[in-house]
């Protein structure tokens, strides 16, 4: 957390109005000066009409320790470059005051604010040679209240500038759909902001659990599915695929799950296609620790373009100078990386301090990187990446206007950043190491029933028809392919297991007897469903002293909660038989049913044999009487 508005004390006048909250509302971050070498510095708070405020500009920064210092709200521990008297608010209205702080290099008069007072910052540069960026103390008095705000302004001269690339990646994983109507509202924040472009990083841990919470119209899921597909209704707005940080790349190559590296990948593009019908980039963003031979199994998935965590690296690029390109990975093979800025990325993802001074720090910041090297031969990018959850709406707002206005900055995607010619380039390393990280062990039981696991989702997901059941299943068992102790993998293989079992359970074999009025009348065999969704299915029947001249194989379709299967009988040796009955994926892989059902057959029962035998007698009788008569009839002539 980074706390930089301090209130050193509360209070309020008994019997009055509740003061405003002392807030910085909005900073114009980068101030021009002209050619008469003067600017002016926008501010709007949230203050009381009583409420004054100080405003102290510092020297120019030039080191990012000095400023990570600023930003964390400590002095940067030098002399004030000027100071303003304490300028009185009482242009406030409905608690707020906007004025303006005129910024020279010369004797020149402020512009009066509403009240006609001229709060000037005396610059002792020299015309255009002011550039840079300068840490602002803000003092807000305001009845007892003594408030403290560290801030940033970039001060430009020179008009020409070769802007530094920025990538702004919001993420959405499943700990942002603990808090769905505030994601919600960050998604329509970026919907917004549909000129800018924004990447999100989408997790199949969040997608899944959307998809059906969606399908079963719960109002949170259901706002964040509504909410992300306007988000990606802009063209400048892109998707990448971002697994969870604990996707054990590693693990699964080294016991030859190679496809499920690659479903890892791809069941995020998927879900996010079904929930939204956009693509996902090239890129692949990791936001946790990962070892060399995961990004080697990527590569062999096919991806080989990887975000990484800044952390993840042995070194942290943002603590040098020489960032901002992309890089090989020492021992990764052909993976070719860019590492978010950790700090940055942290200061956009949480913090005390309002959207308007968090986004003064966030681009002043990057201003500051740019002035670090501004006539770099090679273009430089920052990647800044926070969750959804974690990024207030109004955050979002002021930020992509602050964008959009910095000449010190280019928003764009990631694709873009990954050129391969860049390697190595303005000096920074061509290759950089990861830290390391402890080897996951899988036992053999891991193994072993994942591979079963995974055959059997795999096949009843070819038997689904409808609704979101397989893709559950499907991110039960990519969530069990994760890192750790071979016993908590075992686990979260049994829940994937579990759930499986579940939905087999909701289908089942009528066991009742069945009665036949004779051998060549079909067999009608009962299944009942209480899935609430459509499934695919094959019924085989198997039984001694029974024929089935059409095969004993019959395909159906489970589209109600009772089915009827009419399977065609032949010759009966029995007259009555055990019917064995299998219910089957369509691929014969995963049995979803079974049972044994007794059928009586009406045609071959005792009393049958008898009837059958009488009949013989009357007519063998008949036929003796009618051979007696005409031998008695011949012997008479």
């Amino acid at each position: 957390m980074v706390a930089l508005g301090t209130p050193l004390g509360h209070g309020a006048i008994a019997g009055a109005a509740p003061s405003p909250t002392p807030t910085l509302l909005h900073q114009q971050e980068v101030v021009t000066l002209g050619a008469t070498g003067a600017a002016t510095l926008g501010l709007t708070l949230g203050a009381a009409p009583s409420a004054t405020l100080r405003a102290t500009l510092f020297p120019a920064l030039i080191t990012r320790g000095a400023l990570e210092g600023v930003v964390a709200g400590h002095s940067p521990g030098v002399a004030a470059v000027a100071s303003t008297p304490a300028i009185p608010l009482r242009c406030a209205r409905h608690g707020t005051a906007s004025l303006q702080v005129t910024l020279t290099t010369t004797r020149r008069a402020a512009a009066p604010t509403c009240d006609g007072s001229r709060p000037r910052l005396r610059l002792t540069c020299a015309p255009g040679h002011c550039d840079g960026v300068y840490p602002l103390r803000l003092v807000l008095d305001q009845g007892t209240t003594h408030t403290v705000w560290w801030s940033l302004v970039t001060i430009r001269g020179r008009s020409s500038v070769t802007p530094l690339s920025v990538a702004l990646v919001e993420t959405l994983t499943r700990a942002d759909l603990a808090h769905p109507l505030r994601t919600a509202d960050a998604l329509r924040a970026i919907a917004r902001a549909g000129a800018t472009p924004i990447t999100l990083g989408a997790d199949y841990g969040a997608l899944g659990p959307i998809i059906l919470g969606k399908d079963r119209s719960a109002p949170g899921p259901t706002d964040v599915a509504a909410a992300l597909s306007r988000a990606l209704a802009s063209g400048e707005h892109r998707a990448v695929d971002a697994p969870p940080k604990e996707a054990d790349f590693a693990g699964l190559a080294a016991h030859h799950l190679d496809t499920q590296v690659l479903q890892q990948v791809n069941l995020s593009s998927d879900l996010l296609r079904t929930l939204t019908g956009r693509y996902v980039d090239g890129p692949v963003l990791l936001s946790g620790p990962i070892a060399p031979a995961g990004l080697v199994a990527l590569a062999r998935a096919g991806d080989t373009r990887v975000v990484l965590a800044e952390d993840a690296l042995a070194a942290a690029p943002s603590a040098t100078l020489t960032w901002g390109t992309p890089f090989r990975v020492v021992g990764a093979g052909g993976a070719l990386a860019l590492a978010t800025d950790g700090p940055l990325s942290a200061l956009l993802e949480g913090g005390a301090a309002s959207a308007g001074l968090r986004t003064a720090l966030v681009l002043g910041t990057l201003d500051f990187l740019h002035y670090e090297a501004p006539n770099a031969p090679a273009p430089r990018a920052v990647v800044l990446s926070a969750p959804l959850s974690a990024t207030a709406p109004a955050l979002i707002d002021d930020l992509t206007a602050g964008l959009g206005h910095d000449p010190f900055v280019r928003t764009t995607t990631l694709t873009p950043l990954f050129d391969a010619g860049l390697v190595g380039a303005d000096g920074a390393p061509a290759t950089r190491a990861l830290a390391p990280v402890a080897t996951s062990t899988w036992s053999g039981r891991n193994v072993a029933s994942l591979l079963t696991v995974i055959g059997e989702v795999n096949s009843f997901a070819q038997a689904v028809r409808s609704g979101p059941v397989a893709t559950a299943l499907r991110v039960a068992v990519a969530s069990a392919e994760r890192v750790g102790s071979p016993q908590r993998r075992q686990a979260a293989i049994a829940q994937a297991q579990a759930a499986l079992d579940a939905q087999l359970g909701l289908v089942t074999v009528d066991a009742s007897t069945i009665t036949l009025a004779g051998p060549g009348n079909a067999l009608p065999v009962t299944i009942h469903s209480s899935a609430g969704y459509d499934l695919s299915a094959v019924v085989h029947v198997s039984a001694e002293g029974l024929a089935f001249p059409k095969g004993s194989a019959v395909a159906v379709d489970l589209n109600a909660p009772t089915v009827s299967v009419d399977v065609p009988t032949a010759r009966a040796t029995a007259s009555s038989v055990t019917l064995q009955v299998s219910l089957t994926t369509p691929n014969g892989q995963l049995e979803l049913a079974r049972s044994a059902v007794q059928v009586r057959i009406a045609g071959t029962s005792v009393v049958g044999y008898l009837l059958t035998a009488l009949s013989l007698l009357v007519l063998a009788w008949w036929w003796w009487r009618t051979s007696r008569r005409r031998t008695v009839g011949r012997h008479a002539r």
